[in-house]
């Protein structure tokens, strides 16, 4: 372990500038995970002190469907977090791949391999980590001013606390450290296939079974809502989880179908290009895009809102409680959207350093940078859009049973998934775009690296 440690500095130092563009873009992207969900947990925290110690005799009788609200949240905002979170260990998958990949053919053992990625990846993940703790400090004023049950919280009441600080500096690090050693399995058995770019092993048919479970598990619980009794909060909420999380599953899947269609139909040079790299690595088009479709998807369980908040009535505290509901329905899709425009640009920043190789190629041999950015845009704009409008879909379609289409037969339910859906799609486009720049930088270096 201590040749390990030693020989961690000087692998990262070797990587050059990209390596230590890619570990910052890491360490931003565990930062902001840190942060908003510290953020998630201390607005549930407040919600569940009220609940405990009630200061008015409207958070008496109504705090138990604010925990509620507030656990649905968790569960919407958990997954794309959790994501967020596993994507930053895997950023500059490639060439840190093939810097493995390279020492394992010069008789590095497996287990140091292991423990080089280990100590990489959690190093990002406690500073991430640290930085996202400062962050959530900063953000604590400005979510205190958010107003739920007639006032506003106070700072305390949204602070989690010393443990929970402790927990998640020990858990991101973590999570990255078993995200990168999951990454690394191609590298440990077969460091040849990786130093030759071999093609990985196609996704099977079998992620769209375990999606279908999911989400048919939800359907047949909130179906049946009525008769769980008093577990059915907690078989509602642990089904939505499991439902939501497996759209991770099938997206990337969904995303090679995709592109297998799109290469029959690809009429232009920069169509054809576009397919090819979406069917090469479906998994990291789904980096790009997963974080908008997570974000869809919340937007489609909230369609409901602006029905529910439009209701005429003539109690105040019922028409309190319809007014919090639209505050935290709009909380909780700006949290999701920023998220999702965060993914996308970490994403496409560190996939335009992985692929510096063949970018100067394709450079070097005549291709315009202006045909590339086509090709990038082409290879986004698609996935985005069919991703977007399936998990909506999808969102819609499992809380049926549970909530019938108000959201979206009424007019507001639709003005909110068109604006939310319009909005998110041209973030993560602008999160892409804002990625030009770096391109060009490594266009204007010609130096095709052997790594």
């Amino acid at each position: 372990m201590r040749a390990v440690l030693a020989l961690a500095p000087g692998l990262h130092r070797a990587g050059g500038k990209d390596t230590q563009l890619t570990t910052a873009l890491g360490v931003a992207a565990f930062a902001v995970t840190t942060a908003l969900t510290l953020s998630v947990v201390g607005g549930l925290l407040g919600f569940v002190g009220r609940e405990a110690q009630p200061q008015t005799a409207f958070q008496a009788e109504w705090s138990d469907i604010y925990v509620v609200l507030a656990w649905t949240a968790v569960v919407l905002l958990g997954v794309p977090l959790l994501t967020l979170g596993g994507a930053a260990a895997r950023l500059g998958l490639a060439r840190r791949d093939a810097r493995l990949a390279t020492l394992r053919l010069l008789g590095v053992t497996p287990r140091e391999v292991v423990g080089l990625t280990l100590v990489e990846t959690s190093g990002q993940g406690l500073v991430g980590a640290a930085l996202g703790v400062l962050l959530y400090g900063l953000l604590l004023p400005l979510w205190a001013l958010v107003p739920f049950q007639g006032s506003s919280f106070a700072v305390g009441e949204l602070w989690v606390g010393g443990t929970v600080v402790l927990i998640v500096l020990l858990a991101v690090p973590l999570l990255a450290a078993v995200s990168g050693a999951v990454s690394l399995r191609r590298v440990v058995v077969s460091p040849l296939g990786v130093a030759r770019r071999q093609r990985p092993k196609g996704m099977s048919v079998i992620r769209l079974v375990v999606a279908l479970v999911g989400i048919g598990t939800f359907i047949v619980i909130s179906t049946a809502l009525g008769s769980l009794g008093a577990a059915a909060f907690v078989f509602l909420v642990g089904s939505l989880g499991l439902a939501f999380a497996t759209l991770n599953v099938v997206g990337p899947w969904v995303l090679g179908l995709l592109a297998r269609i799109q290469l029959r139909r690809a009429s232009t040079p920069a169509r054809l290009l576009a397919a090819r790299r979406l069917l090469d690595d479906p998994r990291a088009a789904w980096r790009v895009v997963g974080g908008l479709g997570l974000a869809g998807f919340v937007a489609g369980a909230l369609a409901i809102v602006p029905s529910l908040a439009a209701a005429s009535t003539d109690d105040a505290d019922q028409q309190l409680l319809l007014t919090d509901l639209s505050t935290g329905a709009l909380l909780t899709l700006v949290i999701a959207f920023v998220l999702a425009a965060v993914s996308a640009g970490v994403a496409q920043a560190a996939s335009v350093l992985d692929r510096r190789r063949e970018y100067g190629l394709q450079h070097l041999a005549g291709v315009p940078a202006e045909l590339l950015d086509e090709v990038r845009r082409r290879e986004v704009l698609g996935p985005l859009l069919f991703v977007v409008v399936g998990s909506t879909a999808t969102s819609v379609l499992m809380f049926a049973p549970w909530l019938g289409l108000t959201g979206v037969s009424s007019p507001g339910g639709m003005v909110m998934l068109a604006v939310c859906l319009t909005g998110g799609v041209l973030l993560v486009l602008g999160a892409v775009e804002s990625t030009r720049p770096l391109l060009r930088s490594v266009l204007r270096d010609p130096v095709v690296r052997a790594d």
